[in-house]
């Protein structure tokens, strides 16, 4: 089975779990996966850099004077089926564009088309940008699968005309189980954390409300935020009109790894979010032991079991009593270390990079056999 991974670039530092996977694929006995890029450093073993745009519009112009019955194939589609590939999944989904012309030769005759689709693609794009909700409309029945991260997004994705049949839940991965021990909660001061990119769909505001009604109590609270991104000014306007430059620390973007070194010093990682497909510093903060505080929005809900690893939160949720409630586990050690061990148990086993490998394999051989 010979696969194409399309990416705008590679490797990816903005999006560190996709490599783990993208290489546990290429050991699969069977399965021939290869990197394909428009930018970025060609490596012969395993990443392809296409031709710059206007080497690749030379080299379509050449073909489609030999096959004008394929004007329309880019040079993507015209690499792909003489090199004979079964599948070309489209990892950056707005590539989508590349493979259209390709998916009007019949099913037979092409390679499969898969298109991973990340929550904005779903929830946001086909509201505000016109070729989203035209290219779901148009080419949601012909794509052969799309993959998305979480049940409710399958579910919303079927409002721009994909089929259910034609979707596939298959969550991102943290990595590799790991072997690591249940937590206490800290002593003198409740920790919490967020890692998030600073935009409107992460319910800034929320989050800081949370924390104050934990500073109200008379509790001692620690609230240490990650990441960076257009809104962040939104965080230190609020953080200074609620009172919390004491308790709130702006931290900023951390590399993923030496962040991964700090989390379970914290007592619960806090994302109460608008919008939210998956949220993988969820499944992460919970591999380590940390319970999540999370929105019962879109798919967050789905990455943590409600009283079980963590909590999720309804839209109308009482701020006092949640926080309440927080404070009391976070009191009773016992319990605490209990609900850390499940955290671990629970994401461990769900989210781990064999569990994604091994669906995606079987979406792959599904399709071709």
């Amino acid at each position: 089975m010979k696969i194409y991974q399309v990416f705008e670039s590679y490797p990816l530092f903005y999006q560190p779990y996709i490599p783990p996977t993208i290489e546990e694929l290429s050991k699969k006995k069977g399965i021939s996966s290869k990197i394909i890029t428009f930018s970025g450093i060609s490596d012969s073993t395993n990443v392809e850099v296409l031709p710059s745009y206007n080497r690749r519009r030379i080299q379509e112009f050449l073909f489609h004077k030999v096959n004008p019955q394929k004007k329309k194939l880019s040079f993507l589609e015209i690499k792909a089926l003489k090199e004979k590939i079964d599948i070309i999944h489209i990892q950056h989904s707005f590539l989508f564009s590349k493979v259209t012309s390709i998916l009007e030769i019949p099913n037979n005759e092409r390679p499969k088309i898969i298109i991973t689709l990340r929550g904005g693609d779903t929830y946001i794009k086909p509201w505000v940008k016109k070729n989203w909700k035209v290219f779901f409309n148009i080419y949601g029945t012909k794509v052969d699968a799309f993959v998305v991260m979480s049940e409710d997004q399958k579910k919303y994705l079927t409002r721009w005309g994909v089929p259910l049949n034609r979707i596939h839940v298959i969550p991102i991965s943290f990595g590799e189980e790991f072997k690591t021990e249940p937590k206490h909660p800290n002593k003198g001061t409740l920790k919490l954390i967020s890692v998030f990119r600073m935009c409107w769909e992460k319910n800034i505001a929320d989050n800081l409300r949370f924390v104050k009604q934990i500073k109200e109590s008379g509790l001692p609270v620690q609230y240490d935020v990650y990441g960076d991104g257009q809104d962040i000014g939104q965080l230190y306007y609020l953080l200074d009109k609620f009172g919390l430059n004491e308790e709130v620390n702006v931290k900023g973007k951390l590399e993923n790894t030496l962040l991964k070194k700090k989390l379970n010093t914290y007592d619960f990682l806090l994302q109460l979010s608008h919008s939210e497909s998956f949220g993988m510093s969820v499944v992460e903060a919970q591999t380590f032991g940390v319970p999540a505080i999370v929105s019962n929005v879109d798919g967050l809900g789905e990455t943590v079991i409600h009283n079980h690893s963590g909590f999720v939160l309804e839209r109308n949720f009482s701020m006092r009593e949640e926080a309440n409630t927080i404070i009391n586990l976070w009191k009773n050690e016992s319990l605490y270390y209990t609900m850390s061990a499940n955290a671990i148990q629970f994401a461990q086993s769900s989210f781990n990079t064999n569990a994604e490998v091994g669906k995606l394999v079987n979406l792959y051989s599904k399709l071709v056999n």
